[in-house]
């Protein structure tokens, strides 16, 4: 299908293949969409009328936990699925928010036409299943790692995350949130955020100036070759 040519070529091949035999109730209800960067385009709590497809630019997965604290916890980027999940555990409403990191083009697809053709269609089931098994597996494995992990090594997941949004490449990424909003964010003290900063800073990975963190290029590389190594090695 044309809609999947923006996709790269592994995703694109699965995209084809899951969607050969989609119904014409699909095709024909399925929309582009372009969501500006910044936006909320799914929001937990609010029913979960349609199944969304990233097909290209990154987007965020927000927690919103009961003491209403944002969790961001996971970037999500093109062929990846929003809404499934709920509609296949019979769930009425979204459970996680979705932010758009960059601007994003979306498909969308009405929960009930796409839970019809899932009905019929055995192969499509069959494939959706065992990737949304795969995706859940490796998210709690990485849940699992990111709980354990040292302050320096939290901070640094998160620094990553930031640098990777930010489209084009920046050669030096300012953080432009205060202190304790990032701390928020990762779910630290405000000290234990100061005291990786500066274990960070002494190994050379980010420099501090006026308060504001900033990720140079080299060292965001730096610090994702200690994460692959160190922690997802």
């Amino acid at each position: 299908m044309d809609v999947f040519q923006a996709l790269p070529p592994q995703k694109r091949n699965y995209m084809e293949l899951l969607f050969r035999n989609c119904t014409e109730e699909v095709k024909y209800y399925m929309t582009l969409i372009d969501i500006e960067a910044e936006s909320t385009f799914i929001k937990a709590g609010t029913d979960c009328t349609h199944i969304f497809i990233i097909l290209s630019g990154k987007v965020t997965g927000v927690e919103w936990p009961m003491h209403e604290r944002s969790y961001p916890f996971k970037d999500f980027g093109p062929g990846d699925f929003f809404g499934e999940i709920e509609c296949f555990a019979g769930l009425p409403q979204y459970r996680i928010s979705i932010i758009a990191s960059t601007p994003c083009r979306v498909l969308s697809i009405p929960a009930s036409a796409y839970m019809d053709w899932m009905r019929m269609d055995v192969d499509a089931l069959f494939l959706r299943t065992q990737e949304n098994m795969r995706r859940l597996i490796t998210q709690t494995a990485e849940a699992r790692k990111y709980l354990f992990m040292e302050g320096k090594d939290r901070l640094m997941v998160h620094l990553i995350r930031k640098f990777e949004q930010r489209l084009p490449t920046p050669q030096v990424l300012e953080l432009r949130h205060t202190r304790s909003q990032i701390a928020e964010e990762i779910g630290f003290s405000v000290k234990t955020l100061n005291r990786s900063v500066q274990k960070l800073e002494e190994l050379g990975f980010i420099r501090v100036q006026h308060g504001k963190i900033l990720i140079p290029e080299e060292g965001y590389r730096a610090m994702k070759a200690h994460i692959e190594h160190h922690i997802n090695g």
